[in-house]
């Protein structure tokens, strides 16, 4: 089954490098939504999320005729490559404010976040901390580990002692089960 699932998405990335919009809209069916929540949760925000999957998917037309089965499953690659436009983006966000600071903020600009911001932040933290306790412990361990810790699924099982489709099923229910709260949290709000 696996060489069988490697080949299929060998097939869907040769089809997507020729432009078949078919293959885009699969591509898109599979991974939009999985980008956009890794976005979320290292960037931290909708629209930065929205923008890396856009990022993203550009990414994948510019190279799609890089992708070589062989070397491993299409879901890591292209995970791999909004993960790594996701470190990218923060990246140029401490460049961006380490220059600021370098050059100073404007007088006229006061520098501290607003009680708008203050109050959006403290509510955002208040509703992932509340999203964060209806995980399992082992479901949490494993997410703040991929995606605070930078882990790979296997480095997950690695270290928790489990096999690695244990690591990513706990990864993949707790971010299904992360949604879902915020999800509810947003309509009570």
């Amino acid at each position: 089954m696996r060489s069988r699932e490697l080949e299929d998405d060998a097939a869907l990335m040769r089809a997507f490098a020729r432009r078949d919009p078919r293959a885009a809209g699969e591509l898109f069916r599979l991974f939009a939504s999985r980008i956009y929540g890794l976005g979320f949760v290292i960037l931290g925000s909708d629209a930065a999320a929205q923008d890396l999957v856009q990022d993203a998917f550009v990414k994948l037309w510019r190279s799609a005729d890089r992708y070589d089965k062989s070397r491993g499953k299409l879901e890591t690659w292209v995970l791999l490559i909004a993960r790594s436009l996701a470190i990218d983006t923060l990246r140029r966000r401490v460049l961006d404010s380490r220059s600021l600071q370098t050059l100073g903020a404007p007088q006229e600009a006061d520098p501290a976040p607003g009680p708008d911001d203050l109050a959006a932040t403290r509510d955002m933290a208040e509703r992932a901390g509340r999203a964060m306790a209806t995980l399992s412990g082992e479901q949490r361990a494993a997410l703040e580990l991929a995606y605070f810790g930078g882990k790979t699924s296997a480095e997950v099982a690695e270290l928790e002692g489990i096999p690695l489709g244990t690591a990513k099923t706990r990864i993949r229910t707790g971010l299904l089960r992360l949604r879902e709260a915020l999800t509810e949290d947003s309509h009570d709000v």
